[in-house]
């Protein structure tokens, strides 16, 4: 034998042509919301995005003011909570911008998984504000209790909608988008003589 391991009486074996580098496959096409799908789910993002951001950008840039006189000066719905938090009503009000953000983010580029990942958090904030203040209505009357009911549906039903509308869109169990299916064409096997 040889230093290098091979056998002296054998042959060596002719070294092969590098193969050329295989070029990257095109992307897969991301999946879309179809026909009226869209509509909706920018429909249902944006008013899910004015209704967290508006009053979300008020209470993180006039927190005093927002509980003070939220939604309007005379009906103030946040100052039967008392006792007035700045930091509180600060902090939310950054959350609620936050998710404002999400939501126009999605409703500009109404892809699946992104009006889903707009579109759960609404929904998780909106049932738990729903369920929370539907034990502590206290006795609003008319048109005051009218006007909370709505604002406490309304955003839930928004969030319902937008994910409704990319439900059923094709996404791997990872979540990402499937692959094209001619990502990867087939590989031809090199026979070995």
């Amino acid at each position: 034998m040889s230093p290098t391991g091979a056998r002296p009486d054998r042959p060596r074996a002719a070294a092969r042509p590098a193969a050329a580098p295989t070029p990257a496959p095109a992307p897969a096409p991301a999946p879309r919301l179809q026909g009226r799908r869209p509509a909706w789910a920018r429909t249902c993002l944006i008013l899910l995005a004015l209704g967290q951001g508006l009053p979300g950008a008020w209470a993180l840039l006039w927190p005093r003011g927002f509980y003070d006189t939220y939604p309007l000066p005379g009906h103030p719905w946040v100052a039967g909570f008392p006792p007035y938090n700045e930091h509180l009503v600060h902090d939310t009000g950054a959350a609620g911008v936050a998710l404002a953000v999400l939501a126009a983010w999605a409703a500009r580029r109404p892809h699946p998984l992104l009006v889903r990942a707009a579109a759960v958090p609404a929904l998780t904030f909106g049932v738990a504000h729903l369920v929370f203040h539907s034990a502590h209505l206290g006795h609003p009357a008319g048109l005051e209790e009218g006007a909370q009911v709505l604002s406490l549906v309304a955003p839930v039903v928004c969030a319902a909608a937008a994910l409704l509308a990319a439900h059923g869109t094709p996404r791997t169990a990872a979540g990402a988008p499937p692959e094209h299916p001619q990502a990867h064409p087939p590989v031809k096997e090199e026979t070995q003589e």
